[in-house]
């Protein structure tokens, strides 16, 4: 049987749609040999790899208060930095560490001296996930081992390439649908900008997929949108199955 990976965009917390995608290819009978995430979806794909259900990472997401994470850094250069977050990986979450996921799992990091994607695989996990979701300047960034590391987003946001050398196929899953629109407002343009950043940054990605999954309801929703999981949940499956042909095309080609 074939390697099946699949790749993880980010997205902040529209990455929930992800979720209900992997539960309908779960459905379809697919099973996955390898994760890769960056920024929002290293978060979900983490926790996939150590074993939780879609419907399971849904009920902790939702269960956390993000809010509590964030204290005012502007002085030190950035507008927040993410005290705890690391604590919740490691003790609810039970994130310790590479070794003890159920599935090979690759965090995508952005090294901030190199201006370069890593994709590791082994080392204090919670902390490069931290890393991996380190959208700077609005998140500070994080120091480990030497390095400064920042969002892997900024260089690659659909991390395909790092599960080429261990799976023979591929599956995507991208929650940043370019829309056309003149927004108006600090808020819409920074949000605008940054679809067009990721958006940018997935096209290799997307070229070694040999499945892509893109829900296109989730332009709508702000990647710090806590509020509406479920709804994400939903569109992720809704979308899943709107390429169940596809899908169904897939499997009988493996």
């Amino acid at each position: 049987m074939p390697k099946i990976g699949i790749a993880l965009s980010g997205g902040g917390s529209r990455c929930v749609a992800q979720l209900g995608a992997i539960k309908f290819l779960e459905e379809k009978g697919l099973s996955f040999s390898a994760v890769s995430g960056s920024s929002g979806g290293a978060i979900a794909g983490a926790l996939y790899a150590a074993g939780h259900s879609p419907d399971e990472i849904l009920s902790m997401l939702k269960g956390i208060d993000f809010k509590s994470f964030l204290k005012y850094h502007l002085h030190k250069g950035s507008l927040y930095s993410v005290v705890g977050a690391e604590a919740y990986l490691q003790d609810v979450a039970g994130l310790k560490d590479f070794a003890s996921l159920k599935i090979p799992f690759y965090c995508t990091v952005v090294n901030f001296r190199t201006g370069l994607a890593e994709y590791k695989k082994s080392g204090d996990l919670a902390k490069l996930i931290v890393a991996s979701s380190a959208l700077t300047p609005i998140f500070a960034p994080v120091e480990y081992q030497g390095e400064i590391y920042i969002d892997g987003g900024f260089y690659d946001n659909l991390p395909a390439a790092a599960l080429t050398e261990s799976c023979d196929k591929i599956v995507g899953i991208n929650v940043n649908p370019m829309f056309e629109s003149l927004p108006q407002g600090f808020r819409k343009r920074l949000a605008k900008a940054l679809f067009i950043m990721l958006n940018a940054n997935i096209r290799e990605g997307k070229r070694l997929c040999d499945l892509y999954i893109e829900p296109k309801d989730m332009s709508k929703y702000s990647i710090f949108d806590t509020e509406n999981f479920d709804t994400f949940f939903e569109t992720g499956y809704h979308e899943a199955r709107v390429h169940e042909r596809g899908i169904d095309k897939f499997i009988g080609a493996l």
